[in-house]
């Protein structure tokens, strides 16, 4: 676990707060923050939010695009997006979405309806209104694009300027959710103007900010929106993200303040920059959202071994999870054997459980037709992954005779082979979610976009179905927990290795900034401020 702040932090924090509201004479007003302290010379309200500056943001990786979120592959590049994208709802610290851009809706799982009633007089950064024809053409773009979050919609009716009505072919539980948290909507005029190419580079949102320029590789910066729909915010004159593939030199970076927060370090970086007490981490405690990653297999290809189940349940048993938790990973890791946390509501705790034993896997792999193994490709992905990861993992699999070639591939190759095909193993990144349905159809369903070249069981089709369907959280637990069963007991469809906390380095003068308090990859931009 990550270590707790000192109590020597804490008590000159203390002091800082106490002086300063004395020398401000507020004497009567409380601080929302005990992260930070204030000079006393500067007689600032250190609870009082302060306009001004811009947020640097490291991050290893780079969105595709940045402004057609249909055509965007994974999850990992939300925030990313945020400060220039809205959505129509938000997830509060519970996991209940809660709303944005609309004022509320209503779901009728009876006429199988869901009604987006908007807030009214919000601009696109072009000027033009957001509204409900705006959130119909956005709804529309993922509908074109194929997306299975909007899978089972019949038709959108626009029944006034801020009413928008969805109707489905069958009622879905978990839609609502996908059109709230996965439709950042873009200005419709700005991209049918310029194209969708121009479109990838030159996001048009509602945001708090808008798209300044975007070097690749290098960074992206985003400008203050004066004239944002909620009053008063942001108070950032700008968010900046640089993109530092290099853990080491990302970790300098941070520790030379060209930054002021650094994404997806590992977590032995994380460790040793915790140990300097002016620096934050923040960790994802909710479970919501959290990043699970292990290896999938090329269970799509006939002609490969791992399209035999056997030979995907010989690498449950080969690899060893719990040492590689404990003495690789070594924190801000939790050791899963499912879809998401042991401690989250859809964990189901009968799947039969497939401890390290090489034995049991070399015999499956001479039951599946390879008593003295096979060779494979391990595709790894540096930006993202545990450095130390790829050559364990080798290890392992060369000690129950499966000779492993490390693949290290960039970000763009790694989501053009997730979205294609590739050979042998693969590095797996994935956001968790109580919600299975929606989740694993993003991921394990024939509807997916992305991890496309793999079996999929009829089964486990047939289960998000039925979870999709449910009008009554009991069915939609019950479907959550046969899914469990059916991917990690019968099918094998991957290996899960451990979840992820998602440890943010920051240093503490970043206010209500969000970040990992209510779900992954998600935060605050317009309402983020920087203590001066």
């Amino acid at each position: 676990m990550l270590k707790k702040k000192s109590k020597f932090l804490y008590l000159n924090i203390m002091i800082g707060l106490i002086v300063a509201l004395i020398l401000s004479g507020c004497s009567g007003s409380k601080s929302n923050s005990s992260e930070t302290s204030t000079s006393p010379q500067k007689q600032v309200d250190p609870g009082k939010p302060q306009y001004g500056g811009t947020l640097k943001i490291s991050s290893p990786i780079e969105p595709a695009n940045l402004g057609v979120p249909p055509e965007q592959p994974g999850s990992g590049f939300v925030h990313m997006m945020a400060p220039v994208l809205e959505t129509l709802g938000k997830f509060d610290n519970k996991g209940v979405m809660q709303p944005l851009l609309a004022e509320r809706w209503e779901l009728d799982p009876h006429a199988k309806t869901i009604t987006y009633f908007l807030k009214k007089s919000i601009k696109f950064h072009d000027g033009t209104d957001f509204n409900a024809e705006a959130v119909k053409w956005n709804i529309e773009l993922f509908r074109q694009a194929k997306r299975g979050e909007v899978d089972g919609i019949s038709s959108i009716d626009v029944v006034d300027e801020s009413t928008v009505k969805i109707n489905l072919t069958e009622w879905n539980s978990s839609l609502n959710n996908a059109l709230c948290f996965w439709i950042q909507m873009i200005s419709p005029t700005a991209y049918e103007k310029n194209g969708k190419d121009w479109a990838f580079s030159h996001p048009v949102g509602t945001g708090a900010f808008a798209y300044d320029s975007w070097e690749r590789g290098v960074a992206i910066k985003y400008k203050k929106n004066d004239n944002y729909w909620q009053e008063g915010l942001p108070y950032l004159d700008g968010v900046e993200y640089k993109i530092i593939p290099d853990a080491m030199t990302a970790s300098a970076a941070f520790q030379q303040r060209e930054v002021d927060a650094s994404f997806y370090l590992p977590v032995d970086r994380v460790l040793e920059l915790e140990k300097n007490d002016q620096y934050k981490v923040v960790t994802l405690t909710t479970g919501l959202g959290n990043r699970e990653n292990g290896l999938i297999p090329n269970s799509g290809n006939p002609d490969s071994p791992w399209a035999n189940v056997k030979v995907r349940e010989a690498l449950a048993y080969a690899i060893d999870a719990k040492t590689i938790v404990e003495k690789v990973l070594k924190g801000g890791y939790q050791v899963t054997d499912q879809w998401g946390p042991v401690t989250g509501t859809s964990y189901n705790p009968d799947v039969k459980k497939f401890e390290f034993n090489p034995e049991k896997a070399k015999k499956l792999l001479a039951e599946a037709g390879y008593p003295n193994g096979f060779k494979t490709k391990l595709i790894s992905w540096p930006g993202l992954q545990h450095e130390s990861l790829p050559p364990v993992y080798q290890s392992y699999l060369k000690e129950v005779g499966i000779d492993a070639e490390v693949v290290p591939v960039d970000t763009a190759r790694m989501y053009d082979l997730i979205g294609t095909e590739w050979d042998g193993l693969m590095y797996f990144d994935v956001l968790t979610d109580p919600d299975l349905p929606l989740y694993m159809e993003r991921y394990l369903s024939k509807k997916a976009k992305l991890y496309v070249n793999i079996d999929h069981p009829e089964k486990v089709e047939e289960l998000i179905k039925k979870g999709k369907a449910a009008t009554d959280p009991e069915t939609k637990k019950k479907a959550n927990l046969e899914l469990q069963k059916a991917v990690f007991e019968e099918s094998h469809m991957f290996f899960p290795l451990a979840v992820t906390t998602l440890p943010i380095v920051m240093y503490p003068n970043i206010q209500d900034s969000g970040f990992n308090e209510t779900y992954g990859n998600v935060y605050s931009p317009e309402k983020t401020w920087l203590l001066k």
